[in-house]
């Protein structure tokens, strides 16, 4: 058999660059960095590469005796097969299982600052990293467009003079000392930010005014919030999380709870969710009628967890409504506590109207979609419906999802119900979603 000679043994290398450096994309980094020590074309190749990603595939560090120095070593690593890298990094990942934030970062992080690398995730799986402090060195990468950060205690130094390009900052399961802080001193130095995710570990029980003047999209668990300076925040939504489970609704009261603040600066808002216990929160304040300005871009209108029973959560409901006068989809989501339910439980939506006054046939004139779920067969889940099919011109579908506890037989009495309901709109489809069907 005829030996192969060298060029027809390195027949990658003769590929076009384009093709190489693609290829060295799809690498792992480990793997993709050490291509650059075999020529100087492929070192060139592998600078070429703009996204480094350092996961589970580089490395994992287990959580034994010697993590510092274990941790260290691993640092050093990646900070050599980051100096390898000789073109520019548009993004850098690092989501090593086991790995938590340390000082041994702070090279990396002066790399990201000098290399101009645009978008930024540093994710850490270890509880106990939100006992360590992200290194200060980040605050000086100015240029970052997007920052996302998993499982760490995010305080911004003194010295900190701003991120004046970011756009999109993912905070999840940070610790943040003072989320009101947050909101007040540290975001005005964030001037084009338009997307936030902001769940936190802990509480804070001073209210925390938000002032991003272009935030547009804005996703927390923080309960006690006021959208101070928003004017083109356009969903917002809020989901209180288990880290509240210990606190109890009589104590919202203390931290004096206000829906008419807290919805004070949203003249752009066009889709709005509330779940977990905020609307418990939101309802144990003082509830007006509806807010002092009407929210009309509102289209979108979700809230889960809705004891609708609860008077004061059906105030919170008609306040919404009542400020929404373009509202085209509505999601209901009822809370299932068995155990708790009240002997009486025939709270009239249509009774409520009238006694603030409301118009009742101008609730509802835009609505076409409706949607509620967990449904217990009560009597009050029965009035919001009548409620709907009676003032809703526009109606074309409401959808009903029993809960899963829910008899079929009871579910189907319900379902029965509610199609003798009259009908406004003589496009409305009254659609039962089975259990099997959820």
């Amino acid at each position: 058999m005829k030996a192969l000679n060298e060029s027809d043994a390195d027949r990658i290398s003769s590929l076009p660059d384009d093709v190489i450096q693609r290829i060295v994309a799809f690498l792992p980094v480990k793997d993709g960095a050490k291509t650059a020590t075999l020529s100087k074309q492929w070192r060139h190749n592998w600078g070429a590469t703009a996204k480094l990603v350092f996961n589970g595939g580089f490395c994992q560090i287990s959580a034994v005796e010697d993590y510092v120095l274990k941790a260290s070593k691993l640092m050093s690593e990646i900070y050599k097969a980051l100096l390898l890298h000789e073109g520019p990094i548009t993004e850098l990942v690092l989501e090593i299982p086991g790995l938590r934030p340390c000082t041994d970062m702070d090279l990396m992080m002066l790399f990201v600052s000098k290399k101009s690398v645009q978008k930024l995730t540093l994710s850490f799986y270890e509880k106990r990293a939100l006992e360590d402090k992200i290194s200060s060195a980040l605050f000086t990468a100015r240029q970052l467009s997007y920052l996302r950060l998993r499982n760490c205690e995010f305080t911004a130094p003194s010295w900190f003079l701003g991120f004046s390009k970011l756009a999109r900052l993912d905070l999840y399961g940070v610790h943040v000392p003072s989320p009101s802080n947050f909101c007040e001193d540290f975001l005005p130095k964030c001037p084009v930010l338009q997307h936030l995710i902001f769940v936190i570990q802990g509480s804070d029980s001073r209210k925390a005014e938000l002032v991003s003047p272009c935030l547009k999209v804005f996703e927390s668990n923080l309960w006690n919030i006021c959208f101070k300076h928003t004017p083109f925040l356009s969903t917002v939504r809020i989901e209180l999380l288990d880290v509240y489970e210990n606190d109890k609704l009589s104590k919202y009261r203390a931290y004096d709870p206000d829906i008419a603040a807290a919805f004070s600066s949203l003249p752009a808002i066009e889709k709005l969710i509330i779940g977990g216990q905020w609307m418990g929160f939101l309802a144990s304040g003082k509830v007006p009628s509806k807010l002092p300005t009407y929210l009309h871009q509102l289209k979108d209108l979700e809230l889960g967890d809705i004891l609708l029973y609860r008077l004061s959560e059906a105030r919170v409901l008609i306040c919404l409504i009542a400020s929404s006068p373009n509202l085209r989809k509505l999601t209901v989501v009822c809370n299932c506590i068995h155990a708790s339910l009240p002997k009486k439980r025939t709270i009239d939506i249509l009774q409520l109207l009238e006694e603030h006054d409301h118009p009742t046939a101008s609730c509802f004139q835009c609505l076409e979609e409706m949607s509620i779920s967990d449904v217990l067969g009560m009597q009050v889940e029965l009035n919001l419906l009548r409620f709907v099919l009676a003032t809703a011109p526009q109606l074309r579908r409401i959808f009903i999802k029993p809960d899963g506890k829910m008899d079929p037989r009871k579910g189907h009495k319900f379902f029965k119900e509610v199609t003798r309901f009259k009908r406004v709109s003589r496009e409305a489809e009254v659609i039962y979603v089975s259990k099997d069907e959820n």
